[in-house]
């Protein structure tokens, strides 16, 4: 970390007054969730300066300058960096042919929905929705939009439209930074000694899952991950090839970009020769070029970088006093955030029970009486203990990628940070719920979701007639939280139980995870080398380009 002159003078003085507060800090103490693992990069809890446990909520803004500096010397936080990780940039030859193919509807089996229908950069590098909507996309008429991204995307396949995907799409900003695991439940993942472990991997005599055999050497796990979306009839299958297995299927849709079949002409084998040196195209191809394309997302450069390469102004008193709070134990004053989002990414790859709002259509899984739950970890684990553990992701532009949490449930960060504050407060409030029973109209929060409220409107139907198990699924989790937390059932990475934030303190928090996006994604001149839009549309390689807009006509 570059450390100027002032900043290194600054140090020598207030150095005797805090660095000893560190040095007697417990470095060891984890501050996620129980049971949660790992250190570095910020991810111990140490102390902030001075116990501000019993203090004014305003107290960390008071000398918040010279505090995070002795905090950031301290714990040596560094900016993420990208120099090591081999990383390829857009303009890159493969890098440009996996843009061509991300939003290629080609690739979906109805060609009604591409890699971008649920992943778009204008959108956060997601859809901008609580839940998706992949194939058979329909606008408020019931008109097929398969082009229409982001609110006013309805399921043209379902009663009252409701979205079929189960859980939220996550950003591919910044994806090329994540070598653990993809997917919620990282069922997409690596193992230790290099191999990737996917839904296709066969599982040995001890029901442990082996190496995918399919992925050729050298797979990267972004490459490993597209794979899959292909694959899920909610998602971009569709009725397509239904009794085909996963590799058949992919072969099937390989046969529409390599000129086989009359029906799908295409400039694509001149791409995939620039790209790879031959004529060929093979799904691992596919596969891997729309990884480059998802890797080269790297968007890193926010005020948190500035200020830790030296920019005092970077972050505003409020950033920094939520910086504060983020990195600091709670037996200090802090919220003990970098427990589970740490290191550069702030992110441990690991999954964790923190007991968000399900809803939707779920994975299936019975809790009792009701199959619209959502396991986690568990589906791909087998372990019980990982139930309801979700990946925690990274926090890098998270300003800029909501809604929140697996399912989407909540809209602010604030809203996100309450929830760490007491789980089944926020959820008794999401749903307005007194005495285990939620308010039955709509006017709740979780009604005024705005995906939920344009369902409302578009069927004339009821919140509680579209989801009604949302609280009574959320309600299960919480109850398994608090069970974890009493011993009453094993749970590997349950979230402890925290300080009350005052509102004051939720707002710097916030406020810091503002600082943590970068202007590019929320800049669409700055995006323009990673979409595809009309201006492609006479050079786009085959007739099916996904070019994106709103619900009111405006191109993303």
């Amino acid at each position: 970390m570059a450390i100027n002159a002032n900043k290194t003078s600054r140090l020598l003085i207030f150095g005797g007054l805090f660095f000893a507060s560190f040095i007697m800090a417990p470095l060891h103490a984890q501050e996620g969730p129980i049971g949660g693992s790992g250190r570095g990069g910020g991810g111990q809890d140490g102390g902030v300066p001075g116990d501000r446990r019993a203090g004014n909520p305003d107290d960390n803004l008071e000398n918040a300058q010279e505090n995070l500096q002795a905090l950031i010397t301290q714990r040596e936080l560094v900016p993420a960096d990208s120099q090591d990780l081999n990383l390829p940039n857009i303009n890159d030859v493969k890098a440009q042919l996996g843009k061509q193919l991300f939003f290629a509807k080609n690739l979906g089996g109805e060609q009604s929905a591409a890699c971008a229908s649920c992943h778009h950069p204008m959108l956060g590098g997601g859809d901008n929705l609580s839940l998706p909507v992949g194939v058979a996309a329909v606008n408020e008429f019931e008109q097929n939009s398969h082009d229409l991204l982001g609110m006013g995307r309805f399921n043209g396949n379902a009663i009252n439209n409701l979205p079929m995907v189960p859980r939220n799409s996550p950003t591919i900003f910044n994806l090329g930074f994540n070598n653990r695991g993809l997917f919620w439940d990282s069922r997409v993942e690596t193992r230790r000694g290099g191999g990737i472990l996917t839904p296709d991997s066969p599982v040995d005599a001890q029901g442990r899952r082996l190496s995918d055999p399919n992925l050729p050497q050298g797979t990267t796990l972004a490459a490993a991950q597209a794979r899959f979306p292909v694959t899920s009839p909610d998602e971009m299958r569709g009725q397509f090839a239904v009794n085909d297995d996963n590799q058949t299927l992919r072969i099937a849709l390989t046969a529409r970009f390599n000129n086989t079949e009359s029906e799908f002409p295409s400039d694509w084998p001149n791409l995939f020769t620039q790209a790879y040196g031959d004529d060929e195209v093979n799904f691992d191809k596919i596969s891997d070029a729309i990884g480059e394309y998802e890797r080269s997302m790297v968007f890193i450069n926010n005020p948190w970088k500035n200020y830790l390469d030296g920019d005092d102004d970077a972050l505003t008193q409020e950033q920094k006093a939520g910086a504060l709070l983020f990195f600091g134990g709670r037996q200090e004053g802090g919220a003990g955030c970098a427990g589970c989002h740490r290191g550069p990414t702030f992110s441990s790859n690991r999954h964790h029970l923190v007991a968000y709002p399900q809803f939707g259509p779920g994975k299936g899984n019975d809790s009792g009486s009701i199959t619209s739950n959502d396991f986690g970890r568990e589906n791909v684990s087998n372990d019980e203990e990982e139930r309801y553990h979700f990946r925690a992701p990274t926090l890098l532009n998270i300003a800029a990628t909501a809604p929140y949490g697996h399912t989407g449930a909540y809209q602010t960060l604030e809203e996100v940070i309450g929830h760490y504050n007491d789980p089944e407060a926020a959820i008794n409030q999401l749903f307005s719920a007194q005495n285990g029973i939620a308010l039955s109209d709509d006017t709740t929060p979780f009604c005024q979701l705005p995906q939920v409220q344009e369902l409302i409107q578009k069927n004339n139907q009821s919140c509680q007639s579209l989801y009604p198990d949302a609280y009574d699924n959320s309600i299960d989790v919480v109850n398994h939280l608090q069970q974890a937390r009493t011993g009453e059932v094993e749970a590997r990475s349950p979230l402890r139980n925290r300080r009350n934030l005052s509102p004051v303190q939720i707002a710097h928090l916030a406020a810091f995870m503002h600082a943590l996006t970068d202007p590019c994604v929320e800049n669409r001149e700055c995006l323009a080398p990673w979409i595809i839009d009309e201006s492609d549309r006479a050079s786009y390689p085959d007739l099916l380009p996904l070019v994106a807009h709103d619900k009111n006509g405006n191109s993303l």
